[in-house]
């Protein structure tokens, strides 16, 4: 290796130190703090302890803002992995506007969140509609994820031979029963991915929920109160709960992606399947 081979891989180092480093080091040292004994978020260690865990396990608040988030979060990644499989499947033939409708799918990726969320918050104050969990933060969950859930599913369906569909309603299958029988297992990986990522998008999302929340409150909105109003290492420990139950959602979804692959390989090179 040459001398500018090393004096790049050096930088590059430095630099992927760098931003790993601006990363993780901030939740590193969260996760260390809610272990401290101390009544305050900070240093110098006091002690080990679980004491803040079983507090944020035992706070009525919290876990009631934790159901609101899942409740949301399941009902936002149904209805966007619902959108954007009909959407995928309608790009698959022509219509007219198409590329219109792209774009007008993609817009909300370029938009900054806090402009979408202060948009749609003057329309409910201008129109007189009450905001709240399922109405307001609902639909403007919706419009971040349904782009990603298209953008998740698109792919698989792109890929998928319409010339199969066709040869199976040639032999009588109805178009449904085409659609559910050979198409969907097929393109299911796709909705499982788009299903999970939309769900904690939502599971996690601050901005929109912030302007559109109304009186309620989801996990983000509660923590967020309490780091204004009372912040303690509660918080540090509710926090990273959160950030695990995210991460075993993630963690699920590639192992039930993994495991759907697996079984596709094995069907395809097993003699008799």
């Amino acid at each position: 290796m040459t001398a500018p081979q090393n004096v790049t891989r050096i930088a590059f180092t430095v630099v992927a130190a760098v931003v790993l480093s601006f990363l993780y080091v901030p939740v590193l040292t969260l996760i260390v703090l809610s272990f401290n004994d101390s009544v305050s978020i900070s240093l110098p260690w006091v002690g080990f302890t679980l004491r803040w865990y079983g507090e944020a396990l035992a706070n009525v608040g919290a876990f009631n803002a934790f159901v609101n988030s899942v409740k949301l979060g399941i009902c936002v990644g149904i209805i966007s992995t619902l959108i954007g499989l009909l959407t995928a499947l309608a790009f698959r033939r022509a219509i007219a506007g198409k590329s219109l409708v792209l774009a007008s799918l993609l817009i909300p990726l370029l938009i900054p969140g806090i402009v979408l969320a202060v948009a749609q918050a003057v329309l409910w104050n201008v129109a007189g509609w009450i905001m709240n969990l399922w109405t307001s933060t609902l639909i403007g969950h919706l419009i971040y994820t349904s782009p990603f859930a298209f953008l998740t599913i698109f792919p698989r369906v792109h890929r998928f031979d319409p010339n199969i569909e066709s040869a199976a309603m040639d032999l009588g299958a109805l178009p449904l029963v085409a659609f559910w029988t050979i198409v969907l297992p097929q393109i299911a990986p796709g909705l499982v991915a788009s299903f999970l990522f939309c769900f904690t998008l939502s599971f996690d999302e601050f901005v929109r929920t912030l302007f559109l929340i109304g009186s309620q409150n989801t996990l983000p909105i509660y923590l967020w109160s309490i780091i204004l109003n009372n912040p303690s290492p509660q918080t540090s420990a509710i926090a990273i709960l959160s950030m695990s139950f995210s991460l075993v959602i993630v963690a699920t979804g590639s192992m039930l992606l993994r495991q759907r692959r697996l079984i596709g390989r094995r069907s395809i090179t097993e003699p008799g399947s």
